[in-house]
């Protein structure tokens, strides 16, 4: 059979081509900007003395600018008296990635030999959403609000979206307010023109919406309380990414017009209930596995399969990027291929294996008790021929026997977990946020309680970019924010895996130093005190029934 050596040798230059292309672009700078309160350009940031920004999955990054004081973006930050709008906004392009936020302080600074610095400090773009409220109804007037809590059950990625798109729509569309310029006509239609919104939600289908199924509530919580758990629950990331002039329209047909419209998006990086790798070892490669939830609607598993997901992604060339049912990046720290420059590893076993929840019985007990006390005592007077009737009475003497007695409290036992912490474990807890035994809340309370006490690893490595994997976004490298990565165990003979979320990246440069990422892999939250997360998690999750007014 005939060599085509003039095909193998384009397929050869056509790899060359984009490997050398790729490594220009690792090593070219950030590209920073500064931009008005209107969004208007006034100028690209160059000479900065150090610069760090930091992407946090589904929380607010920061960044920070240190300039010479003479720098005529410096001057015109720090000059706040002559800027026609206050608001300074920064942007930073590199590798695919956008971070995007509002200047939330600018210091002038004179050290001993008098040198001058001026620091501009910005908080990422997800701040936004701690500044915007999800009523219980966002169509009637403060005033007015019923239900007494919002209350949206469905896939979790269309019911965040639908929430955030409703509250958006009451602050845009003016509804029970005078616009910002009620002299015009186009202050009372802007509601009804997306193109002149500063935040927009990108648009998706609710029957292509696979996420894991979640519900929310909320009476008055701004948007990330309210959806954070179930962000985290469902392993799903909130894209913030500033629209600018020349850039492609966000989804098609939008034909944006306005620079610096904020553009939310969420998605699902779980592969959560398709099959995916959570762990394995350098030798034997990672374990595939599939998600299950038990009928109480409460424990879950992992259930191990041999089939291997089909992953159209990875048969194209040229493309980059990490699926989330077939992670495949993987840091060592044994010293050969693909390791890290330094590594951290944390193990937080689980804790309890059984959680109850209650304290009052469940709705319509204590009534239905006091009725049957009321109508027993009301025949018994009529047929004595007493009057007046004994039955309000009676139940009034009978009540603090009675109430809270029959089916106030549920507990459930995790049997999986009770075996894989052995004979001698702590038994339970007891979680104060469902009042009421038996209806949503406290269903939501017993996922909450073992949710927060199960085990967690967190991992935080200092890699090279480019060693040999690419940090970057939109097709521009193997891993951003939110992906799945494995992380190898430092030490570990059998060179154990962990398979993990992106849950930092940190972008940092200085003068003196070129651009570097530092990645956090994993859950934060792992190095918290679990008395403190627990009882952040039970009083978020469990807030819903209670607000209704049910509880």
């Amino acid at each position: 059979m005939a060599v085509d050596y003039d095909r193998l040798d384009s397929i050869f230059n056509a790899t060359m081509n984009r490997r050398n292309d790729r490594e220009r672009k690792r090593l070219t700078p950030p590209l920073v900007r500064l931009w008005d309160g209107n969004w208007e350009l006034r100028g690209r940031v160059a000479g900065e003395f150090s610069a760090r920004f930091e992407w946090v999955l589904n929380d607010t990054g920061a960044g920070e600018i240190v300039l010479p004081y003479n720098h005529h973006l410096a001057m015109w930050a720090a000059h706040y008296w002559d800027r026609d709008t206050q608001n300074i906004h920064v942007t930073v392009d590199k590798d695919g990635a956008r971070w995007s936020g509002r200047v939330s302080e600018v210091t002038t600074a004179q050290n001993s030999e008098g040198l001058r610095t001026v620091t501009i400090k910005a908080l990422h773009d997800y701040e936004e959403l701690k500044h915007i409220q999800v009523w219980p109804n966002p169509f009637l007037p403060a005033a007015v609000q019923f239900p007494k809590a919002a209350l949206l059950a469905g896939p979790s990625v269309y019911v965040l979206k639908l929430a955030l798109f409703m509250n958006l729509f009451r602050l845009q569309g003016n509804l029970w307010r005078l616009p910002d310029n009620p002299l015009t006509f186009e202050g009372w239609t802007q509601g009804l023109n997306y193109k002149q919104w500063p935040i927009l939600v990108k648009p998706s289908l609710l029957t292509l919406d696979d996420s894991q199924w979640t519900v929310v509530s909320s009476r008055f919580k701004d948007f990330h309380e309210m959806a954070k758990d179930t962000l985290a629950d469902g392993q799903l990331m909130v894209v913030c990414r500033r629209w600018l002039i020349g850039d492609p329209q966000p989804w098609k047909g939008a034909n944006l017009e306005r620079n610096g419209q904020l553009i939310i998006d969420i998605v699902d990086k779980s592969g959560w209930y398709s099959q995916t790798a959570i762990g394995g070892t350098i030798a034997g490669g990672l374990v595939r596995s599939l998600h299950a939830v038990g009928e109480d609607l409460v424990n879950e598993w992992r259930v191990a399969t041999n089939e291997v997901a089909d992953t159209p992604e990875y048969g194209f060339g040229d493309w980059l990027g990490s699926a989330p049912q077939s992670p495949w990046v993987v840091y060592r720290t044994d010293g050969k291929v693909n390791t890290a420059e330094t590594t951290s590893f944390t193990y937080q076993p689980a804790t309890v294996g059984q959680v109850t929840v209650g304290g009052h019985s469940m709705p319509g007990v204590n009534e239905g008790i006091s009725a049957l006390v009321q109508l027993a005592g009301n025949l018994a007077t009529a047929f004595w021929g007493f009057a007046p009737q004994m039955g309000g009475i009676a139940d009034t003497v009978l009540k603090p026997l009675y109430e809270d007695v029959f089916l106030a409290f549920m507990s459930l036992k995790n049997p999986a977990r009770t075996v894989k912490l052995g004979w001698s474990h702590y038994y339970e807890n007891f979680e104060d946020g469902a009042d009421k035994a038996y209806t949503l809340s406290s269903i939501l309370a017993l996922r909450a309680g073992f949710w927060k006490t199960r085990s967690r690893t967190f991992h935080k490595l200092s890699v090279g970019d480019g060693a040999p994997y690419l940090v970057g976004d939109n097709g521009e490298g193997h891993f951003f924010l939110g992906d799945r990565v494995g992380a190898q165990i430092p030490g570990a003979p059998d060179g154990r895996v962990v398979v993990e979320q992106v849950s930092k990246l940190e972008l940092e440069w200085a003068a003196d130093k070129p651009h570097e990422w530092e990645i956090t892999v994993g859950d934060m939250d792992g190095a918290r005190d679990g008395v403190e997360h627990a009882l952040n998690k039970i009083k978020t999750l469990t807030g819903a029934i209670h607000d209704l007014g049910v509880m």
